[in-house]
């Protein structure tokens, strides 16, 4: 594009990222690339256990008494694609295609969050004419399925006055603080019958055609949850026919809200033809219901075979009550800041495990006492439920240092540059700053980056323009950080 100028390089190195798998927990290949990067350039590298790189270059003549600065990014993405999509994450490159100012990838996720940041780090890395102070660059691995990289960081590992997160995805926004949150697993015993005599027919419904998109950053548009949808209409199919559960299925990430479900059920063919109209009559009340936040719902049934074995009747019930009383979307909202969610959660991922059906729960919250009260009700929902529940990957929230002397530099800088004034937001998302606070307690933090729409879904789509902006103000603050 010819707005892009500066920002040139940028977009080639995340080309080269793109060409290799790094999805959450397949990381060595992009972990070395970065490792490799930095040797060619003569510079002080550290690769640790978990796949982290800390990069350390030293301060531009002049600017060696300047505060020391941190660049922070994470390297993994979110991998999703249409359901339609052939396209293979261990080993299939990612598509950049360009379209006017945008560019997107080919019915996949792009990966722009957090790789645009990432590339602009190691483009700044190269550039012999960026001045800085002292500057440390730290590539975290395994983000999106629960910061495991920012939890190994032990203290001393990385250092400096000021830290500067590429994670934000919203031109001329800066977050100041951010969610902390936790898992809840419920694990319902997988118990299985044989299909009774007179269910002579099977049928699978899908829910599907929903937008899905990033739990935190978009469980304010409240759009469906299609575990819970295609809860909801089993339960009503339930109590008109006799019918059994053979699966169920539905959400691929933990931060990710569930864009399909399917379900398949033994029914008597006498049935059929009453459940259908029934589900096509549902389809319509759910479109009503979500014209706004998903007017793409739909419900797909399809005659299968009949089932041979089905769910025993504990487990179905025990699985349909638990998701259908369960909380999704908003919780609560914050009296303190405003249009900011406070507490939300996510019914993410529903899927058969050897001996459970497992129900994969995302909560987030800015407040910890909002963050207790809603883990220990779905905890104590399992429990009445006489099933069993755990709690993990528990991280902390990044609360606000307001007046910090980074984040007035920062949005004088920025105001000075643009038109469009800085937001200083918080964000009801998991950004790593709330964990690297635990080792860098007294490294002042902000974050921002360039517009990305739709993370965490194969329509996700990174603003160039807004790439070149970013980075150019990122070149102009490491020089004029005091």
């Amino acid at each position: 594009m010819e707005t892009i100028v500066q920002a040139k390089r940028v977009l080639e190195i995340f080309k080269e990222m793109s060409q290799i798998p790094r999805e959450s927990g397949n990381e060595k290949g992009i972990s070395d690339y970065i490792v490799n990067f930095a040797k060619n350039l003569g510079l002080e590298v550290h690769q640790d256990e978990i796949l982290n790189v800390v990069v350390k270059k030293a301060a531009s003549p002049g600017y060696e008494n300047r505060p020391s600065i941190i660049l922070q990014g994470h390297i993994d993405m979110v991998c999703v694609k249409d359901h339609d999509s052939n396209h293979d994450f261990s080993k299939d490159p990612i598509a950049n295609i360009i379209e006017g100012e945008w560019m997107r990838a080919d019915h996949t996720t792009l990966g722009a969050d957090n790789g645009m940041g990432a590339a602009m780090m190691l483009a700044i890395l190269e550039d012999e004419s960026q001045q800085h102070g002292p500057m440390q660059l730290l590539f975290t691995t395994n983000e999106e399925t629960g910061m495991d990289g920012a939890f190994a960081l032990k203290e001393g590992q990385v250092t400096g006055d000021y830290l500067i997160n590429l994670d934000t995805e919203v031109e001329h926004d800066f977050t100041v603080s951010c969610a902390g949150g936790c898992h809840v697993h419920v694990n319902i015993p997988l118990l299985r019958d044989n299909n009774q005599p007179g269910y002579d027919a099977g049928l699978s419904i899908t829910v599907t055609g929903l937008k899905g998109g990033h739990s935190g950053i978009e469980i304010n548009e409240q759009r469906a949850n299609s575990n819970q949808v295609l809860t909801r209409v089993l339960y009503d199919i339930q109590q008109q026919y006799p019918v059994s559960l053979a699966s169920f299925e539905g959400g691929v990430k933990h931060n990710a809200i569930p864009s399909k479900s399917v379900a398949v059920l033994s029914v008597r063919s006498e049935d059929v033809a009453a459940i259908k109209a029934l589900l096509a009559y549902q389809e319509k009340q759910y479109q009503h219901e979500y014209e706004i936040a998903d007017p793409g719902l739909k419900f797909v049934v399809e005659d299968v075979a009949t089932p041979e074995v089905v769910y025993a009747d504990d487990t179905t019930e025990a699985l349909i009550t638990y998701i259908y009383l369960a909380q999704d979307g908003v919780h609560s909202v914050s009296k303190s800041i405003p249009n900011l969610v406070e507490t939300s959660n996510n019914i993410a991922i529903v899927r058969e495990n050897a001996h459970t059906l497992e129900i994969l729960i995302s909560i987030r919250s800015s407040n910890s006492n909002s963050l207790e009260f809603l883990a220990k009700k779905m905890m104590l929902l399992a429990k009445a439920l006489g099933v069993s529940a755990e709690r993990t990957g528990g991280y902390p929230a990044w609360e606000y240092d307001k007046g910090s002397k980074l984040e007035e530099q920062a949005i004088s800088l920025h105001n000075e540059m643009f038109e469009t004034p800085a937001n200083v937001n918080a964000v009801h998302a998991g950004l790593e700053c709330g964990l690297l606070k635990g080792i860098l307690p007294n490294t002042q933090m902000i974050s921002f980056g360039p517009t990305i729409v739709s993370p965490h879904t194969p329509t996700e789509r990174v603003h160039l323009p807004s790439v070149e902006n970013v980075y150019i103000y990122l070149k102009a603050l490491l020089e004029k950080l005091q």
